[in-house]
């Protein structure tokens, strides 16, 4: 199944600027009432409006293809979307609660088809084979005579001592 990207022109002045970035960056503007424009309820955390000057120097159908991954853009679609020169509206089918009938705030000019993930695909079986065992710790080593040298120690200390002493 594929979802569809609707693309208007606003008609009329709009410098409003409502984007994912815009969004992220917790600005909050006052949309106009898209629902009226859109004959269509709107999900608007899905939608982008901007003025087209605001992503120059690539063109709206770069914009579009990068932002949105449209399976292709047709010529006359593109050549249409890359003279825009107000604001755009880019409406996702799935912020639509029903097909989009505009009114004379919004001019479609073009339905963009959107790649859709494909999880139909039959994949083989990954080979399970059992995580390798570590190799057995080697026996502690005895430390024979750990103490031995403690007591030679003592025994030249004790030595040293006496020889002082005695001279």
């Amino acid at each position: 199944m594929t979802e569809a990207l609707y693309v208007f022109a606003v008609n009329g002045d709009s410098a409003v600027r409502h984007t994912h970035l815009t969004r992220a960056q917790g600005e909050t503007p006052d949309l106009p009432p898209l629902t009226d424009w859109l004959g269509a309820e709107v999900d608007t955390d899905e939608i982008e409006m901007f003025p087209v000057r605001d992503i120059a120097p690539i063109s709206l159908t770069d914009y579009v293809t990068m932002a949105f991954a449209p399976e292709a853009i047709p010529a006359q679609a593109a050549r249409r979307m890359n003279a825009l020169k107000g604001s755009v509206l880019l409406v996702p089918e799935r912020a639509l609660a029903e097909e989009p009938a505009p009114g004379r705030e919004a001019t479609l000019i073009a339905t963009l088809s959107l790649g859709a993930a494909d999880h139909s695909a039959d994949l083989p079986k990954a080979p399970v084979t059992p995580m390798p065992r570590p190799a057995p710790a080697a026996p502690p080593v005895a430390r024979g005579g750990g103490q031995a040298w403690l007591w030679a120690l003592a025994a030249a200390v004790a030595v040293l001592v006496l020889l002082m002493v005695v001279l």
